[in-house]
């Protein structure tokens, strides 16, 4: 992944020529064999209320809005856009008086490069971003100390501030066109992702054994000296969260994490990261979340839904639920929209429409994590008129073998995934589907589908309820999935 970090943006990325449906399908002939796609009235009843649910979760999802004549700037409390001088306090400052004003306030950041350390958000204050400026966010790991209430794969913990952090705040907003860098490499964050060299427990290793110890979270202390890495942009028990226009770059860990929030909503967003863990937008343990218009080039999942990890998921159980992604790209990752692997807590209602993922670079396009550690619930997912051009492996992939598979006391459940409308131009197999033969995957429903070309025989085991409706494998209609494929569990990059 670290190797690819001269890599244009990804709104410059090439993709090769556009997959177009008329094109993928062959012209008339395939035309017709699509009829299917316009005249299928006669839905389930689950995908039509479904649908009928998102559009109300979309509905209710109201971004806040912010008096623009409470406007704040740091050069007003001393800060030089220089990329030199710290204005860590100056925007401390702006914040302040922004949150003071009556109905809250903006601090717009603009006309150069601006050096600070962590920025605290305050209810009722935007950050705005203007198109000119870049807010470059400085290495020295010390300036991120004293340790906040944070979340790193899952669990909780004392640790390092998030770039853009918010806690227990309402009406918060990051906007703008301008550019949030992390100023990440392999010299700076990212190469506290490897063990350490002697064979230490890792810093990440033992937040782990702590938190399946049970050890409170006040006493879970990772100060100056630990290797946890900061996540970029992390909202912590909000509500009313916006987060649109920004352009994320080299970021040391996930780039965007609202935490136990409720009414986000993340557009027109633009990620280019590929560090080590470089997830685009991971909402955990959320409840309405609309995620449109944005684009990701990531060093791992582009978008992934998380709940908790293990214990600490089981001790706080919030689930994520009502998430509607819309119209959005994604190219480099090891998922395009992924469930999982922490999701103790349980996913349900979620809601993919009108995404476009292309990329060899890009393992697979709906992607559900799970094992029998985490043992959550993920139900009731509507996918449709994704058109997905390339990606390296299966197309669609439900893995009770990630990560520590079998291994474990707790038993995942999936239940209820329908995909209306998918084309895929090129894949290695359609379906990955790995249930346990004490825990079967339910309920998935493939319908006016087709796929151009699939070189590998699908894997299917421990399934119930799987079926086709009009899908198309290879040129040729199919009643299932192709048989023969061999179960192969995934690496840690899916």
């Amino acid at each position: 992944m670290l190797d690819r970090r001269s890599r244009p943006p990804a709104a410059m990325a090439a993709t090769g020529p556009r997959l177009t449906r008329r094109a993928a399908l062959g012209g008339a002939a395939a035309m017709a064999a699509w009829h299917g796609v316009g005249a299928a009235a006669a839905v389930d009843g689950d995908a039509a209320q479904g649908w009928s649910d998102a559009a109300a979760i979309r509905a209710r999802i109201r971004p806040p809005v912010f008096p623009r004549a409470n406007r704040f700037t740091p050069q007003q409390f001393g800060g030089v856009p220089d990329g030199r001088t710290l204005a860590t306090e100056a925007l401390r400052r702006a914040i302040e008086a922004a949150a003071r004003a009556p109905g809250g306030g903006r601090v717009v950041i603009e006309g150069g490069v601006w050096l600070t350390g962590p920025i605290h958000l305050r209810s009722n204050v935007e950050l705005h971003v203007a198109r000119d400026a870049v807010l470059r966010f400085a290495r020295d790991p010390a300036l991120y100390f004293p340790p906040v209430l944070t979340r790193m794969e899952g669990n909780e913990l004392m640790g390092i501030s998030p770039f853009i952090y918010a806690l227990d705040c309402e009406n918060v907003a990051i906007t703008g066109h301008g550019v949030l860098d992390g100023q990440a490499d392999p010299d700076h964050w990212w190469h506290w992702a490897h063990a350490p060299a002697d064979g230490s427990e890792s810093s990440g290793r033992m937040l782990k054994r702590m938190a399946e110890q049970g050890v409170p979270v006040a006493r879970r202390l990772f100060g100056p000296g630990s290797t946890i890495r900061p996540q970029f942009i992390q909202p912590y028990r909000c509500r009313n969260v916006l987060i649109e226009g920004v352009t994320i770059v080299r970021s040391p860990m996930w780039e965007i994490h609202p935490v136990e929030c409720e009414n986000v909503t993340v557009r027109g967003v633009t990620i280019s990261s590929h560090g080590p863990n470089n997830d685009g937008c991971d909402p955990e343990s959320c409840r309405d979340v609309l995620i449109e218009d944005c684009t990701f080039d990531t060093g791992d999942d582009c978008i992934a839904i998380k709940s908790g990890r293990n214990a600490d998921g089981r001790r706080l159980r919030r689930p994520t639920e009502n998430v509607v992604i819309s119209g959005c790209t994604m190219i480099d990752g090891h998922g395009g929209v992924t469930l999982g692997s922490e999701i103790t807590g349980g996913v349900r209602n979620v809601f993919v429409e009108n995404c476009r993922m292309d990329s060899p670079r890009l393992n697979t396009a709906i992607r559900f994590k799970n094992n029998a550690a985490r043992g959550g619930t993920l139900e009731n997912i509507h996918v449709r008129d994704v058109t997905v051009g390339q990606v390296a492996r299966a197309a669609v992939t439900i893995d009770y073998n990630y990560g520590e598979g079998a291994n474990g006391r707790f038993t995942p459940v999936f239940r209820g995934l329908t995909i209306d409308r998918m084309l895929v131009g090129r894949c290695e197999r359609v379906l990955d589907l790995q249930g346990f033969a004490n825990a079967p995957i339910r309920d998935v429903l493939l319908r006016d589908c087709a796929i151009v070309r699939a070189a590998e025989p699908d894997i299917v085991a421990h399934v119930e309820n799987l079926r086709y409706d009009r899908v198309r494998r290879n040129g040729q209609a199919v009643p299932g999935p192709t048989p023969g494929g061999v179960v192969v569990p995934a690496d840690r990059s899916g």
